[in-house]
Parts: C-alpha cells; structure tokens; sequence
C-alpha cells in the first residue's frame, strides 16, 4: 500500500482502531484470578467481532516471565494465578487494515510500578512522534526512562510498521538505543510496544520449544496433496495474518486433530512459526502498546483514549 492514505483506508484504521479502544477498555475488567485463559482470548476475540472487526493475530496472554506469543491451544485448562502479570496483546483488522494493542494488569502490588513504567515510555514516545523523527529516538526515550526507574527494557523485543494483512512490515522500532537513520514518514502506520522487566533481568527473550501461533508466508503457494484443497480455504481465510490451532479447530468442522500436524509436515517451507518468547533469567515481563498513525506534525493514537 502506498503511504499515502486515501479516505478509505483512513476510515478503516479509525474504525479498527475504535473496535480496538473499546475492547481493551471492556477487557480490563475480565482479568482476574482464576480466569480460565482460553476463555479470556476466546471472549476477547468474539467481542472483536461483535463490534464488526475481525481478529488481526489470535489473542496473547502472557503471564509473568512469558513475553509474547503464547495463545491457549484447544483444551487448554491453564487459569490465570494469584497474583499474576498478565499482559493481553489483540489485533482487529477491518478489511486487512490492521491495529495492534497490548496492556498489562499487576495482580500483585509489587508489579505496579514496572507497569506504570511501561505505559509512561509509550506515553513519552506518543509525545513526540511525527513524521521525520529517527526511529532510534524512539529507543533512546525508553531505554533511558525505564533505567532511571529502576528497570530494564527488553532489547529484542521491538514495535513494527503494519501494512494491510501485514502485521509486521518495513522496519522494526527498538526499544533501547541504537543506530539508525531511518525516519517516521507521513501516513505510517505503526506499533509501538515496549517491554519492561527488572533491573535483575536479562533483558532479553529466548525462544522456547512450544509455538501455537502461525502464518502462511506468502499470499499464494502451491496446494498438493490429499488435503490441498482444505488447505488452500484455510490460507484464503487468513491470508498472511496469523493463526492457531483452535481458529482452524472451529472455523473448518471438517478439519481433524492432526490436521496441523499434517500442514507442518508438508507446507513447513510455507508457514512461519511464533515460539512462546520467555525473558531469559525467568523475571517478570511488562507491556504497554498502542498503534499510531503518523502525521506531518504528530501522530493519532488509533488504539487508546475515549471510546
């Protein structure tokens, strides 16, 4: 798409965005003890289309030391702890136009702060963005605000431009310092999202062996084999935006339970997998998110404020 936005396109971000403003608001309140997490991603994502959106990513729920990436596979009994961080991250697309959102709620008294300090970065970062701003400044910001508190920026962990049915695209945006040139155009749209863990943490994430979220990498491909032909409904239904297990589970009655097994076996060159991301020295993880569009002068935050 070219970074010019037409009306169109422009409507569609806004209506993604308020679908988006509204459920984190409504969700907030469902984060308690005991929660069963597939139920919690399960009402999350229906709620996103009963207000007219679809799911962008199938909803993450990640508890304490796990970042990102894990989503409750069919069956799953997990709840949610005393005293738990969990971090809920959801997407909504209005035809293919994408925001992508996260907030993290303390269970524990003792997590507030790291929280706090995760959403004042992305406030501070809100403050200044626009078109023609380095991306490194956006790193520098947080990395210098989370260590005068106290704590440490998860570094390989970054926000992203997202495209229409591209959730990650162009460059990615740092959290901590670096080196770059490249600037914020007029009409991007993008993601910003730090991670915030104790000053005792790695400050890192490692990849662990479970994965349950998936994309196709390309937009067309090859269907051979007894199951081509499901296979090729599935891939025009999600396109390259992410999914799991129990979408295919529900969306496709005629799908049996080693059917992903199969996809992996024989369309592994076409899929992309999202291995459950764990901060390395096992310390709890915070996550603020919002998605912007950026402006000549400042940018619309399409993921929070009054609804």
């Amino acid at each position: 798409m070219a970074l010019a936005l037409n009306e169109d396109e422009m409507e569609k971000y806004l209506a993604a965005g308020e679908i988006a403003r509204k459920v984190k608001k409504e969700s907030r309140k469902w984060v308690r003890e005991g929660v069963s997490l597939l139920d919690l991603c399960e009402k999350i994502e229906s709620r996103i289309v009963e207000l007219g959106g679809s799911p962008a990513f199938p909803c993450n729920i990640c508890v304490d030391e796990i970042a990102a990436h894990f989503t409750p596979p069919p069956g799953f009994t997990g709840s949610i702890p005393q005293e738990g961080l969990v971090k809920i991250d959801f997407g909504v697309h209005v035809d293919g136009y994408i925001v992508d959102t996260a907030f993290t709620i303390p269970l524990s008294p003792r997590d507030r702060e790291m929280v706090e300090v995760a959403e004042e970065c992305l406030l501070k970062v809100s403050g200044i963005l626009k078109a023609g701003i380095k991306i490194s400044q956006i790193g520098e910001i947080v990395e210098k605000f989370a260590n005068s508190k106290g704590f440490k920026v998860i570094r390989n962990l970054t926000g992203h431009q997202v495209d229409r049915f591209n959730l990650h695209t162009g460059f990615s945006i740092p959290n901590v310092r670096i080196f770059s040139t490249e600037k914020f155009r007029k009409d991007m749209v993008v993601a910003i999202e730090p991670f915030i863990t104790i000053a005792d943490g790695s400050g890192e994430v490692g990849e662990s062996e479970e994965a349950y979220i998936y994309r196709f990498k390309y937009l067309s491909m090859n269907y051979t084999g007894e199951f081509g032909s499901l296979v090729k409904k599935i891939h025009n239904s999600f396109k390259t935006l992410p999914f799991c297990e129990r979408w295919i589970m529900s969306q496709f009655r005629e799908v049996g339970r080693d059917f992903l097994k199969k996809v992996l076996e024989n369309y592994r060159k076409n899929l992309m997998l999202y291995p459950v991301l764990i901060e390395k020295n096992g310390k709890k993880v915070a996550q603020a998110e919002d998605t912007f569009l950026v402006l000549e002068d400042s940018a619309i935050n399409l993921t929070s404020g009054e609804v």
